[in-house]
């Protein structure tokens, strides 16, 4: 089965520009911040929109690069894109693939292991070091 693909084919129109999707990679980063300072929020679920923040960076960064990319949560697949197209990505963060996980497996109960504190701060770091990359490349001083 062939992956749908975000890219200017479908439709002759790009999906968004690289600002747009910064800009919700963004408000992705700032909803998991909220939440990490609320106790009643599920840390996986504060996980989850760090994973966004730092897929939305990457895509933000493709798309700035005039690459496709498959409709995928997979940031891991989105790196080898960006390695493919001769994109150096810092390995700090490469290490944004650690956070795949947390866009669907720990989303529904009893699928996952507890996330620990120490697994949500790992996750808002990640997350920010890519938001900060995509930044630099997408709005560079």
């Amino acid at each position: 089965m062939e992956k749908l693909c975000m890219s200017a084919e479908r439709g002759g129109k790009l999906p968004g520009s690289p600002r747009e999707w910064l800009d919700h990679a963004r408000s992705d980063m700032r909803m998991a911040r909220l939440a990490a300072t609320d106790k009643l929020i599920r840390r996986e679920q504060i996980c989850f929109h760090a994973q966004q923040a730092a897929e939305k960076a990457l895509k933000s960064v493709l798309l700035h690069k005039g690459s496709s990319f498959p409709l995928t949560h997979d940031i891991e697949e989105l790196l080898e894109i960006a390695a493919n197209i001769g994109l150096t990505v810092p390995p700090e963060v490469q290490k944004a693939s650690l956070l795949t996980p947390y866009a669907v497996e720990t989303r529904y109960p009893g699928s996952y292991h507890d996330v620990t504190e120490n697994d949500l701060d790992e996750a808002l770091q990640l997350a920010e070091r890519a938001q900060s990359w995509a930044s630099g490349i997408i709005e560079p001083k």
